[in-house]
């Protein structure tokens, strides 16, 4: 199995032949440049250019997803941590690309707001900005550093990175036993840093996080902008995590519902990238739902026909499979106490190896079983009608 430095190590190694004529790194007189390369599993998610200046920092990230971005920015704040200019303009591919959306911050006496402009309209978003506020720009780390960077500069890290965009979100930080830093999304779980004395992010392992990528930095001629866009700039990945859905009739019972469907790329799942003894939401994004139409029994547990969501707690050997009355909620969120039964796992291993996640329904004798299956495992629960 690949661990996280020698995964990052595979594609530096690959990527640094590419990058034959990449830009200066810049003097001791000019703006200090770095690279970040962000890697999902064994693929290339997003590269970051950046360059920081006196209380400024230009950046140009390439990001693949249901199709590849390009996009550059332009960030100011005061010494004391005020916001003075943000802008952003995302392309299609490449900056010679159809322009698909720009952020401009304005000031003016209706006050301030990001001017956001899209489909050829403008749309005026009121906003404030705390002292050390940056944008929310997904996938990207660019602006969680230029926070830091001006945190250190004030005396020390504080308890959060504030952003003015994405619903103005706060992402709590915290420095962990070991001297690396925690960056806990709101909603989508922490990632594990190691910070620098000036703010710098040098690394980070985004394995405890729901999105599980990882960052690297790097110099910034390592990475060359147009091989990267002549690499990647036609080669979108698709969606991180897509939908799967649940449509099955075993035993008469009618199995319907709705999960995230995270890919593998190349990752060891279980043991690893999902540790033995964790709660998982059994999925990707939004919890995963299920609805039966008719009452079933799971070793002795009767499940009376409606909706649920389910969870697990994988083990090498098996594990638990929750089944909980709640629905509807995000996949972080859980109550024990809403728990409608935990029933025991069983752990098959495959012939074959499972690249999407997916959760099945299948016969089996006497009833069916539940199957959740990724990588080269299989757990499952059986199931019969309820008499």
């Amino acid at each position: 199995m690949k661990s996280h430095a020698a995964r990052i190590t595979s594609a530096l190694s690959i990527l640094a032949l590419a990058a034959c004529g990449g830009a200066e790194s810049g003097g001791s007189d000019g703006p200090e440049r770095a690279a970040y390369l962000t890697l999902m599993g064994d693929d290339t998610l997003a590269v970051e250019w950046m360059e920081f200046g006196e209380g400024s920092v230009n950046a140009q990230a390439l990001v693949r997803g249901s199709r590849t971005t390009f996009a550059d920015y332009h960030l100011e704040m005061s010494d004391a941590g005020e916001l003075v200019a943000y802008t952003a303009n995302v392309y299609e591919g490449s900056p010679d690309g159809p322009l698909l959306r720009s952020e401009t911050f304005v000031s003016d006496e209706e006050g301030t707001a990001l001017v956001i402009s899209q489909n050829g309209e403008d749309n005026r978003r009121d906003m404030t900005a705390d002292p050390g506020s940056v944008p929310f720009v997904d996938i990207l780390h660019w602006p969680f550093e230029a926070s830091m960077r001006w945190q250190m500069s004030q005396g020390a890290l504080g308890e959060a990175v504030q952003t003015f965009t994405g619903r103005g979100m706060s992402f709590a930080l915290s420095e962990n036993t070991d001297g690396s830093w925690a960056l806990r999304h709101p909603s989508r779980g922490p990632s594990t840093m190691q910070i620098d004395e000036m703010g710098r992010i040098m690394e980070l392992d985004g394995t405890g996080s729901t999105r599980a990528y990882d960052l690297r930095r790097v110099d910034f001629d390592m990475l060359a902008q147009d091989d990267m866009r002549s690499l990647f700039g036609d080669r979108p990945l698709g969606e991180l995590s897509g939908r799967g859905q649940i449509d099955d009739v075993v035993a008469g019972v009618s199995f319907t519902g709705d999960y995230g469907a995270p890919v593998r790329r190349g990752r060891t799942i279980f043991g690893e990238l999902l540790a033995y003894g964790v709660w998982w939401r059994t999925g990707a994004n939004a919890a995963t739902q299920f609805s039966l139409d008719q009452d079933i029994m799971i070793d002795g547990e009767r499940i009376p026909a409606g909706d649920y969501s389910f969870s697990s707690i994988p083990e090498e050997d098996g594990g638990v499979l929750i089944i909980n009355t709640r629905t509807g909620q995000g996949g972080q969120s859980y109550d024990q106490d809403l728990d409608q039964a935990r029933v025991q796992m069983r752990r098959d291993m495959l012939d074959e190896t499972v690249e999407v996640f997916e959760i099945r329904v299948v016969p089996a004798d006497g009833g069916g079983r539940i199957e959740l299956r990724w990588d080269d495992t299989a757990y499952w629960v059986p199931f019969t009608v309820a008499g």
